[in-house]
């Protein structure tokens, strides 16, 4: 966008620069106006009825196109959009937040009510013209110097290049902005560059301009500040950097600072520097994978730094960022659990101790969208969940603090879906009136077995067994072990109530023994506009992308008819009632929601698929969550259609895609195993791989793992010596020092690794 310098402005000297009455290529502060008027990239959309007032486009998160460029460390939260032109929202608008408290896009920090995000954009002025970028000569990309992740931003201003450099450095609240100008013309050009700092007044009401040390503040639930690492004016709610006279073929750079509940004193204590060294060293620790295929080594980078920016340093965690804000022990406890994967220890570390102090009580009771429910409608789920991501954390740090300090709660979370209310003993099954996806009795769900709910009880318990025999109580792991066999037996062969139906697992068995097929609503009526589940005569629940969740954690043989048979039949999932692919959660004609793909739940399809040893339907999921909206900055919605809002929230970033992301990566496709026992490690190369390298840590050293292909029997090195390989496995002690294993699997046969446990 072009701001043209009024006419009879050209004449104001620079005196009025530094005074903050002017700057060269933006406009004037107006009359009742508190800072500069910036054009407006939309005129917004009209509230309810005739109300006079509108809000600004950019309040919207499911905006066409739209990338969202998430960055974090914690402590702070920042967010790039970028957004295709005849889009009324405003293209590389910059939006702050705090991990610590959730909210929508209207309530962060640098929100404006009338002109959202607008103001947030660099203006470089260029000989007299201010230039803003476009979207059509902009392009935004993740770079890593030294493994940290940067968000690069490179557009057009006249003659000139600008090119915006975002970092959170880690361990403080600090976003910085470094804008290097450079002149590729034939004649020298002048040049500045203008931010403004115009907080949102939800939260901010107190301001300060320092013009002596040239920071901008900004007070209220929090307090912000900019400033620049070099020379720079502050006026009224802006700061300008003169780059000065660039000659052609020069560059020259500058750095603007912004802190939130962090002093600039304390940044200039340590200097940027020392911010970048200690940034590098954090991330120096990090996993590393390389597949040799770009889209998927940024879906793993992507997945590394999504988690880090969307976990606070307590462990807090919002279930959707600008969704829900609302906690969930499912979502945290697989979050937690790719964190580990990919050397986040320390917030798998905060992410435990917050689950297992705040979001669980004593009696065993998971905190689902930040509240407890009543029986009826707990998901029976998360407790197994949080009991083998918590299993797993041991096995693979060692690390057994949250277990010895919290056993009377783990047990308790164990025997908590065991109780009466749930469980029966004569059966074999638990049973409730909610399902997985949270649709309830008014939606229509019967009370019944739910097989998602078998399964995570079955791998709870077991894990749940594991941690028992750790802290010597044996007779609480026999019986576990016990009960989650007699569950899984029941969920796979009971006479009347297993959860196989003609050859395939089913979703849901009713109470008295017949498979429930529909649903139907108390009162269609009552339920969303414009939903399947309000709109048409028959709802069908079945198939349900969650029962290949047996396949993916090989609770059956992921090569068995009932697993072909299995995935055959959610394959009718895969592009329902849209173009362009992915999976639904289930039939769309019992769906609440609007229609549409959703990442997670074909990250489940996809994890079966590789165990199963399908590489065309992986690549055919892996491809579309390259190429849906949200692939190319990584951050990915929840899913993609139409939502009616309200009664329902607004679409937003999961980090539970991330994690799913990470378990096909680490668990599935290296292969990497920690059990109790030691480590045992598993590769299955997809089609089209021929050499993947990965640095994971475990147990305080590093893993260094190298797969192949080759075109003879499978082999298999550790530091050097060949170990046996069997099945496509080997299982070596827990490495004490950093250790090269080496793998080499047939041509023909490198996904054909059997079940290992």
């Amino acid at each position: 966008m072009t701001i043209k310098r009024r006419d009879f402005l050209k004449s104001v000297g620079t005196g009025a620069v530094a005074a903050g009455l002017y700057v060269p290529g933006v406009p004037p502060v107006l009359p009742g106006e508190d800072s500069p008027r910036i054009p407006e990239s939309g005129q917004g959309v009209p509230a309810a009825g005739e109300l006079s007032q509108k809000l600004h486009a950019d309040y919207c998160s499911d905006i066409p196109g739209c990338e969202y460029y998430l960055l974090g460390n914690g402590l702070i939260q920042a967010v790039l959009q970028t957004v295709p032109e005849g889009n009324p929202q405003t293209h590389c608008g910059l939006l702050i937040m705090s991990p610590e408290h959730f909210g929508r896009k209207v309530s962060t920090f640098l929100y404006h009510p009338e002109r959202g995000l607008e103001r947030t954009r660099l203006t470089v002025t260029v000989d007299g013209t201010g230039y803003m970028p476009e979207f059509k000569t902009t392009k935004a990309s993740w770079k890593y110097p030294d493994r940290v992740p940067v968000l690069v931003v490179e557009w057009q201003a006249g003659p000139c290049r600008v090119k915006e450099e975002f970092m959170c450095p880690t361990g403080v609240a600090v976003l910085t902005r470094t804008v290097t100008v450079s002149n590729p013309g034939t004649s020298p050009s002048k040049v500045s560059g203008t931010l403004l700092l115009s907080p949102n007044f939800m939260f901010f009401d107190e301001y300060d301009v320092d013009r002596t040390r040239m920071t901008l503040t900004a007070r209220g639930y929090h307090r912000m500040q900019m400033f620049s690492t070099g020379q720079a004016t502050a006026g009224d709610r802006h700061m300008t950097v003169d780059f000065g006279s660039i000659a052609p073929g020069e560059e020259r750079s500058a750095t603007y600072v912004l802190t939130l509940d962090h002093p600039r004193e304390d940044v200039e204590r340590k200097g940027t520097d020392r911010l970048r060294a200690e940034s590098v060293e954090y991330w120096s620790k990090r996993s590393t994978l390389n597949t040799r295929h770009e889209g998927l080594n940024q879906m793993f980078r992507a997945s590394q730094m999504g988690i880090r920016a969307a976990v606070a340093a307590s462990g807090k965690m919002d279930g959707s960022i600008w969704q829900y804000n609302q906690e969930w022990v499912r979502d945290q406890s697989w979050v937690a659990l790719a964190s580990v994967m990919l050397g986040h220890t320390d917030i798998a570390h905060a992410m435990f101790e917050r689950i297992l102090s705040l979001e669980i009580d004593d009696e065993g009771k998971t905190l689902e969208s930040s509240r407890l429910r009543p029986p009826e409608l707990f998901e029976l789920d998360q407790n197994g969940e949080v009991l083998f991501a918590l299993r797993s954390y041991w096995t693979w740090t060692g690390d057994d603090s949250h277990i010895r300090r919290h056993w009377n709660k783990i047990a308790a979370i164990a025997d908590f879906v065991l109780r009466p209310a749930f469980y029966d003993p004569a059966i074999g099954l638990l049973k409730n009136s909610r399902e997985y996806w949270e649709r309830d009795a008014n939606m229509g769900v019967r009370e019944g077995y739910e097989l998602v709910y078998q399964l995570f009880t079955v791998i709870g318990l077991d894990a749940a067994a594991e941690m028992a025999q750790h802290v010597k109580k044996p007779e609480l792991a026999a019986r576990w072990t016990a009960t989650a066999k007699k569950i899984k037996q029941a969920m796979l062969s009971h006479p009347q109530f297993s959860l196989v139906d003609s050859g395939h697992f089913t979703k849901r068995r009713q109470a008295d023994g017949e498979v429930q097929k529909t649903m139907t609503p108390v009162n269609r009526k009552s339920m969303p506009p414009g939903s399947p589940l309000r709109e048409e005569s028959v709802s069908y629940c079945d198939a349900d992308t969650a029962i290949v969740l047996p396949i993916a954690f090989e609770v059956v043989d992921p090569k068995s008819a009932l697993s072909l048979s299995t995935l055959k039949f959610v394959e009718r999932l895969w592009n329902q009632r849209w173009k362009g692919g992915g999976y639904g959660r289930y039939d769309a004609t019992s769906e609440p929601d609007s229609p549409g793909p959703w990442p997670f739940a074909s990250l489940f399809v996809a994890r079966a698929y590789l165990e199963a040893g399908d590489h065309m339907k992986v690549w055919r999921i892996l491809d579309w969550l390259q190429n849906v909206q949200g692939g190319k900055a990584g951050s990915w919605l929840e899913f993609y259609g139409k939502r009616s809002v309200p009664p329902l929230p607004p679409i937003g970033i999961v980090p539970w895609n991330w994690a799913e992301m990470t378990i096909f990566f680490v668990h599935h496709l290296l292969g990497i195993r920690p059990l109790t026992s030691g480590l045992l490690l598993r590769p299955a190369l997809l089609t089209g791989m021929d050499l993947v390298e990965a640095r994971i840590p475990v147990r305080g050293t590093v893993l260094q793992l190298v797969v192949r292909k080759t075109e003879g029997e499978p082999s298999a090195t550790v530091d050097g010596k060949r170990v046996q390989v069997t099945d496509g496995r080997i299982n070596i002690p827990f490495p004490r020092r950093e250790t090269a294993v080496e793998f080499e699997l047939p041509v023909a046969a490198a996904s054909e690794a059997k079940q290992a446990e």
